[in-house]
C-alpha cells in the first residue's frame, strides 16, 4: 500500500528554512575573504535551489497567507516573501537569532532589505536589485502597513535599516482569533453577503466584471442611497463582505482604507465631492495597494477616466428586491417597498433594532412585522437628520382637520397621486417625462392658524411618514455658496429618514426676486432657483407654507404641482373647531353655549386651538373641573391679547360680565371682571 503524499509545507515554514539555511551560509562565508552580496549566497547552491522551487509550488497553489497577499492584496512575489520572512521571525525565535547572523549585527534580531534581497538571489534567482527595490523604505508591503521600519541608527545605510511585521499582521497571522477587519479609526459598516441581489444580476456582473479588470469603480447616483445598495450587490455576488466607509466632507485618510482586508471597501465620497474637486490623486493611491475598491459619488462629480456607473434611484422592483433579500417574497417584502426607499444596510438595520425591541418587550423574533420594521425606519431616517430641521411628531388625521371641502379633497388626492408615483414611473412610461420633474411639490398659502401645518401633519399620518420643519434661518446662510450645500443635505437626509420637508413660511425664500446690485443679490436668486431644482428632483413631498401668497413670485408658483388656499373659517366651521379644541362634552359645565362665541368672533382654527387649551387648564385648577362660560371669556380675552385684536366689552357683547375683575381701560372705557357661574 502506497504511503499518502506529505501535506504540503505552508509558505510560513518555508520562510523559517530560508532564513536558517541563509544563516548557515553566512557563518561559513566568514572563513571566506570575499563575498559578492549581489550574487547569493555561494554555500550549498543545491539546497537553496531547491527550496526555491517549493516557495514558488507554495505560490502556485497559494495556501491562505500568500492567497491573501498575492491575490487579495495584489504584492508582488517579493513583496509576498518580505512579509511572511518577517512573520518568520516573529513566529520562530530560531529565526530571530539567525536573523541577527544574517544582519551581521547581534543587537539587530530582523531581517534587513540587504539580508533578505540575498536570500531571495540565492533561492530564486530574483534580482539583488529588484528585491532589495521592495524591501527598503517606501516598498509596497510598507505603503500597505503589512510591515513597518525600525528607527536606524546615524548613518546606517538604508539596506541595513531593518524590518518587522505590522502588529496587525501579527495578529492576522500569528493568532488564532483574528477579526476580518483591521483596527481602524474610519467609520465603517460591514455587511455580509446577501443571497438576493436589490438591483438586476446583469448591471451586477456587468459592473463587477469592470471591478476586477480594473481594480476601481465609481458609482454616481443622486444619492448615496441607490449607489450604496450597488456596492452591497457588487460584494455579495462575489460572495464577500462589504465595508462601507462613511462619508465626510473631506475622503477617509488613504492607510486607513488601504489597510482594511477581508472583503470589498465601499467607500461614500458624496459629500467630500461636493466640498471639493474629485480626489483623483487619492483614488490613484488607494487603487495601487488594494485589489479592488468601491467609490460612491454624487450625480454631477465629474469622475474623468475612471470607470464609472450612473444609476438612476431604486425603482419599485429594485426595492422589493431589497426588502426580499431580508424577509423572503411575501406581503411584508412588498409592503415595505411600496413606502420605503431603503438600501439593504438601511433595512438589516432596522430588522435588528425591531427584533431587539421586540425581544425587550418579552416577544419573539419571528414576531417582527411589517409595521414595526416600518416604524423603524422612520425612526431610523428620523435620527439621521441634522440640526437643519425639527421632527414633528403627530397623529392628526383627516378627520381632525376642519377646512372646505375642496381643500381636503385635493389633500387626499395629494396623498393618491404620492402612492400611485412608483407605478406611473414603473408601468406607464412617464418616468421623468414631466417638466416638473419627478417631486410632489405644494404650496399652503393662508392666514396664520388656518392650518397650513395641521394639514402637511395629516398628509405626513395618512402616509406613514415622517414630518421634517426645515429652519431656513438655518439654512439661509450669508456666506455664498454655504445654503446650497445646507439645502442639499437636507434633501439626502429628508430621502434617508422619508419623510416630508415642510418649508414654514417659505416667502423668506421664495419671495419676489430682487433686483441685482450685487453678488449677494445674484446669488440669492441662484439660491432659490437651486431649491426649486432639488424640490423637483426630490422623490417625496415638498411643502411651502405663507400668509401671504402675492409674497410669492408667480414663476415660482408654476413650478409647483399642488397650490392650496387655506381661508378663515366660516360660522359652521368655527363651530366645528371650537366643539373640538374643548374637552369632551362631559367636562362641560351645565348650560355652557359656544354660539356667542362662534358668532362674535373670526378667529382662526390655531387661536381657536389656544383658547380651549387655555380654557382646560382653567377648569382643572378648580375642584369640579368642569369649563365653563368664564373660562373660556377669560382665555379668550388673552388670545386677543396676544393676536392684536380688539377685546372691548362692545366686542364681548353679553359675554363681558365675565371680563376681567379688576378695573382697565379698554379703549377708553372702563372694564370690570365679574365674578359668577354661567
Amino acid at each position: 500500500m502506497r504511503d499518502s503524499a506529505p501535506p504540503p509545507v505552508s509558505a510560513l515554514a518555508l520562510a523559517r528554512e530560508l532564513v536558517l539555511l541563509g544563516a548557515e551560509a553566512a557563518v561559513r562565508e566568514r572563513e571566506t575573504a570575499t563575498f559578492d552580496a549581489a550574487a547569493g549566497f555561494a554555500h550549498a547552491p543545491e539546497r537553496f535551489r531547491e527550496l526555491g522551487e517549493r516557495m514558488r509550488a507554495c505560490l502556485l497553489r497559494q495556501d491562505p497567507m500568500t492567497a491573501r497577499l498575492r491575490g487579495r492584496l495584489g504584492l508582488s512575489e517579493e513583496g509576498t516573501w518580505l512579509v511572511v520572512l518577517a512573520a518568520a521571525v516573529e513566529a520562530h525565535p530560531e529565526c530571530a537569532a539567525a536573523a541577527s547572523i544574517l544582519a551581521e549585527d547581534e543587537r539587530v534580531q530582523l531581517v534587513t532589505p540587504a539580508a533578505f534581497a540575498r536570500l531571495l538571489v540565492s533561492a530564486q534567482g530574483v534580482p539583488f536589485e529588484r528585491s532589495l527595490s521592495e524591501a527598503i523604505e517606501g516598498g509596497a508591503a510598507e505603503r500597505m502597513g503589512l510591515v513597518e521600519r525600525i528607527e536606524a541608527a546615524v548613518q546606517k545605510p538604508l539596506a541595513q535599516v531593518p524590518v518587522r511585521l505590522a502588529p496587525a499582521e501579527a495578529r492576522r497571522h500569528l493568532l488564532a482569533d483574528v477579526p476580518d477587519v483591521e483596527p481602524t479609526q474610519l467609520a465603517i459598516t460591514r455587511e455580509p453577503p446577501s443571497q438576493r441581489l436589490g438591483l438586476p444580476r446583469a448591471l451586477v456582473e456587468g459592473a463587477r466584471a469592470i471591478l476586477d479588470e480594473e481594480g476601481v469603480l465609481c458609482l454616481r447616483a443622486g444619492t448615496a442611497r441607490t449607489s450604496r445598495q450597488l456596492g452591497l450587490d457588487l460584494a455579495s455576488v462575489a460572495g464577500e463582505t462589504a465595508f462601507l466607509v462613511g462619508g465626510a466632507d473631506e475622503p477617509p485618510d488613504a492607510a486607513e482604507v488601504m489597510r482594511l482586508r477581508g472583503g470589498l471597501p465601499v467607500v461614500d465620497l458624496h459629500a467630500a465631492c461636493q466640498s471639493r474637486p474629485f480626489p483623483e490623486p487619492w483614488i490613484r493611491m488607494v487603487s495601487r495597494h488594494l485589489p479592488a475598491v468601491v467609490l460612491l459619488v454624487p450625480h454631477n462629480a465629474y469622475t474623468g477616466a475612471w470607470p464609472t456607473v450612473d444609476l438612476p434611484e431604486l425603482d419599485l422592483d429594485a426595492r422589493r428586491r431589497v426588502f426580499e433579500a431580508e424577509f423572503g417574497e411575501g406581503p411584508v417584502a412588498a409592503a415595505l417597498a411600496l413606502r420605503f426607499r431603503s438600501s439593504l444596510d438601511e433595512v438589516r438595520a432596522a430588522s435588528r433594532a425591531a427584533t431587539t425591541k421586540l425581544r425587550l418587550a418579552g416577544g419573539a423574533s419571528a414576531g417582527v412585522d411589517a409595521d414595526a420594521i416600518a416604524s423603524e425606519l422612520l425612526a431610523q431616517g428620523a435620527r439621521k437628520m441634522g440640526r437643519l430641521v425639527t421632527h414633528i411628531l403627530s397623529r392628526a388625521v383627516f378627520d381632525d382637520l376642519v377646512v372646505p371641502p375642496h381643500l381636503r379633497d385635493t389633500l387626499v388626492d395629494i396623498v393618491g397621486f404620492y402612492r400611485a408615483a412608483p407605478r406611473v414611473r414603473a408601468e406607464m412610461g412617464l418616468s421623468g417625462a414631466s417638466p416638473l420633474g419627478r417631486g410632489l411639490s405644494c404650496l399652503f398659502s393662508g392666514s396664520p392658524g388656518t392650518g397650513k401645518t395641521f394639514a402637511a401633519q395629516c398628509l405626513a399620518s395618512a402616509l406613514g411618514l415622517n414630518l421634517y420643519r426645515i429652519d431656513l434661518s438655518q439654512v439661509v446662510s450669508k456666506y455664498i455658496g454655504e445654503t446650497e450645500k445646507a439645502l442639499s443635505r437636507v434633501f439626502e437626509e429628508a430621502e434617508a429618514g422619508h419623510g416630508i420637508l415642510l418649508f414654514d413660511e417659505a416667502d423668506a425664500l421664495f419671495g419676489k426676486r430682487s433686483e441685482v446690485k450685487d453678488a449677494h443679490d445674484r446669488y440669492a436668486n441662484v439660491e432659490v432657483a437651486y431649491l426649486l431644482q432639488r424640490m423637483e428632483s426630490f422623490e417625496g413631498i415638498s411643502i411651502l407654507t405663507t400668509n401671504l401668497r402675492s409674497n410669492m413670485d408667480t414663476a415660482f408658483l408654476r413650478r409647483l404641482r399642488f397650490v392650496l388656499e387655506f381661508p378663515m373659517p366660516d360660522a359652521s366651521m368655527r363651530t366645528s373647531l371650537w366643539q373640538r379644541s374643548l374637552p369632551p362634552v362631559a367636562r362641560w359645565a351645565p348650560g355652557l353655549d359656544l354660539r356667542h362665541f362662534v358668532e362674535r368672533f373670526s378667529l382662526a382654527g390655531g387661536s381657536i386651538y389656544n383658547i380651549g387649551v387655555a380654557a382646560a387648564h382653567l377648569a382643572a385648577s378648580e375642584p369640579d373641573g368642569l369649563v365653563r362660560i368664564d373660562h373660556l371669556v377669560r382665555a379668550t380675552y388673552r388670545e386677543l391679547e396676544k393676536v392684536g385684536l380688539g377685546r372691548s366689552r362692545e366686542d364681548f357683547g353679553p359675554l363681558a360680565v365675565h371680563l376681567p375683575g379688576h378695573a382697565q381701560e379698554l379703549n377708553g372705557k372702563p372694564v370690570v371682571w365679574a365674578r359668577g357661574r354661567a
